[in-house]
């Protein structure tokens, strides 16, 4: 069984932004683009691939609601690999706005709303101009 393209959908471990100073840095020195339902913190880390971190604060609701939407921020980076930019550290935080409205929302719809994110920050990357 071919297994050259199954490695590109997994979430490794690499791929997770863990460490404090990582995270603060972030913060400190990062971008951030917002939507409704998201803010996407970022920072390019020097890497060939890019590293993610998700907080859901606890006003969002039960333990079980913040770990659903957390495995679908993964599984939504993971399968989308291909088109988040690569090289940069990510930081999601859901908002409120997706708290009240989480019970009646669906992955795809979660996951489209994440990846418009994504894609405003592959503009403003471009329209910035790397030199």
């Amino acid at each position: 069984m071919e297994t050259h393209g199954l490695k590109r959908y997994t979430f490794r471990k690499r791929e997770r932004l863990r460490l404090r100073r990582d995270i603060s840095l972030v913060f400190r020195f990062g971008k951030a683009i917002q939507s409704e339902n998201f803010v996407v913190l970022y920072k390019k880390n020097g890497l060939d691939y890019s590293r993610l971190a998700i907080i859901v604060k606890r006003k969002f609701g039960k333990a079980n609601r913040r770990n659903k939407l957390r495995r679908w921020i993964r599984e939504c980076f993971r399968l989308n690999k291909d088109i988040i930019p690569k090289g940069y550290d990510f930081i999601v935080i859901a908002r409120r706005a997706l708290s009240e409205k989480f019970e009646n929302s669906s992955y795809k719809s979660v996951c489209e709303s994440l990846l418009e994110n994504f894609e405003r920050l592959i503009d403003a990357e471009s329209n910035t101009g790397s030199y």
